[in-house]
């Protein structure tokens, strides 16, 4: 307001010194006076964009279809229930209501399971016009549901809580079993319970956020019974995985025995990659939100452990094998963005760790990486302030 008075000021003056001019030919006073003039308007620029603002500007552009379709150009731009899930989730805390009716209204259209399977579960992938597999994944079905209650808290519309309830009661009902010790599992999927007793996991899917808010809404105990194994999952693995040590880092996949005894699942990676990354978001969340203070002993051995086997964070490689040792010799978006939101929780000052991934958020080359740059919403958000429980 006060810059804009300037401006009219300026202007008024700048007027008066013109006819001034046409009558004394002061030269050198108008001169002055016109150099005032656009130095008031220099001072009125916009202030520049924050990096969250900007962010998601870029995100909408490279991900976001009109119809709320979320891409994934580095897949031939097909569709998953995460990437919707994930979009939604983005969108309640950028408080963009419009962009989440948007996306909400194609995820139900296209990928809800209602019509023919009968529950409210998502199809997990769509490509070319159609859904290609119909199998739901329980990570995208936990972050939709926790996504539409967060829209609740946000704008207040009922329908956002008839439909997360609907959804958390599927998960429950098709996607947990009970295992080990009376344990309550969540499953990948609709699959997972195997006939020789073992019980196929995914740590990374487990979510103690969200589960909070579910138990908070529902007032069902089994979302704490399956908060408690999540944190006994993820703190198992990785202390030992059949007869290897661990030290400290999650695999993507396991399988739990009848026993209690965690080991490699077949055909599936036991590496700290491209699933297991998103550890630290699971867990930092539920530390910043809900101050289990409990579980910070979980990310800071992560944190350590990653610190150590980079030289310092000279560069995070995308994957490590079970053991700590690079599997890869190259890094990746994911894996900074969740190391420096791991630093962000736990309360450590990481300036190289922010500025590999200021440098990565803003390459031209993973411009379209829509896993990274979805990841990357989360150590982002934190720095603005915005990634508040509500």
């Amino acid at each position: 307001m006060m810059k804009n008075r300037l401006g009219c000021f300026l202007m008024y003056v700048f007027n008066n010194a013109m006819r001034k001019c046409l009558n004394c030919k002061n030269v050198i006073f108008v001169f002055a006076v016109i150099c005032l003039f656009f130095i008031g308007c220099i001072e009125m620029k916009m202030p520049p964009e924050k990096p969250l603002e900007i962010w998601w500007k870029s995100y909408k552009k490279n991900f976001i279809l009109s119809d709320g379709r979320i891409q994934r150009p580095e897949h031939d731009f097909d569709a998953v229930s995460e990437g919707q899930a994930y979009a939604m989730l983005f969108s309640v805390f950028m408080n963009d209501k419009s962009a989440f009716d948007l996306i909400y209204g194609w995820t139900e259209e296209h990928l809800s399971r209602s019509r023919l399977h009968g529950d409210h579960l998502l199809a997990w992938h769509w490509k070319d016009g159609e859904v290609t597999d119909w199998m739901p994944a329980s990570d995208a079905d936990g972050d939709y549901a926790f996504a539409l209650l967060l829209a609740l808290y946000k704008w207040g519309e009922i329908r956002y809580r008839e439909k997360a309830v609907h959804v958390m009661s599927d998960i429950l009902k098709y996607e947990t079993v009970r295992g080990a010790d009376n344990r309550l599992f969540l499953l990948p999927g609709i699959w997972g319970n195997e006939e020789n007793g073992y019980t196929v996991q995914n740590p990374a899917y487990y979510s103690p956020a969200a589960f909070r808010m579910f138990y908070e809404t529902t007032q069902d105990n089994q979302w704490l019974q399956v908060i408690e194994t999540g944190y006994w999952m993820v703190t198992q693995s990785g202390m030992r995985l059949d007869n290897i040590r661990g030290c400290g880092l999650v695999p993507d996949w396991c399988v739990v025995d009848a026993q209690g005894n965690i080991s490699t699942a077949k055909k599936k990676s036991a590496d700290y990659g491209w699933e297991a990354v998103r550890i630290p978001m699971r867990i930092g969340l539920d530390i910043l939100w809900n101050k289990t203070e409990e579980t910070r002993k979980v990310l800071e051995k992560i944190y350590q452990v990653l610190q150590t086997v980079s030289a310092d964070f000279r560069e995070i490689k995308a994957v490590y094998c079970y053991d700590g040792k690079p599997a890869v010799g190259y890094g990746s978006l994911p894996a900074d963005a969740m190391a420096y939101f791991a630093a962000q929780v736990l309360g450590i000052r990481a300036d190289h760790l922010q500025a590999s991934l200021r440098n990565r958020v803003g390459e031209k080359s993973l411009a379209q990486n829509y896993y990274g740059q979805s990841l990357a919403f989360f150590p982002l958000s934190l720095e603005e302030g915005i990634l508040k429980r509500p």
